[in-house]
């Protein structure tokens, strides 16, 4: 999970969020996917699954776009470097995703991943 910076003109502002980013031109949601994690944390995903598509709504989410969730296995933390955001936190079923610390589609997220 990224937790995002602190600044007022950015959606969940200090919040915990999935990484990821918008779809540039004609490239797929994978591809997607493959270039933000790239920029993002400086890893190459080779492969990847699709775990779903949710809807952000401006009323409840502060913007209007489809986000299409991808999982990725096996990562190596030490490989890790954070180039956006300030910093990663990894969590478990155990941890409370469900409070304000989290986005809200972060939370519905991760309740869908810890329900399978």
């Amino acid at each position: 999970m990224q937790i995002r910076d602190i600044k007022p003109d950015i959606i969940n502002s200090g919040k915990t969020t999935l990484f990821g980013g918008s779809v540039d031109g004609v490239e797929s949601e994978e591809e997607c996917l493959k270039r933000e994690i790239k920029e993002e944390l400086s890893l190459a995903v080779e492969n990847c699954t699709f775990f779903g598509k949710y809807e952000k709504r401006i009323a409840t989410h502060g913007e209007d776009c489809d986000c299409y969730v991808y999982l990725v296995q096996n990562i190596d933390t030490r490989d890790l470097k954070v180039n956006e955001g300030r910093g990663y936190k990894l969590i478990t079923q155990k941890d409370n995703y469900l409070n304000s610390e989290y986005s809200l589609i972060t939370q519905s997220i991760l309740n869908d991943y810890f329900k399978k």
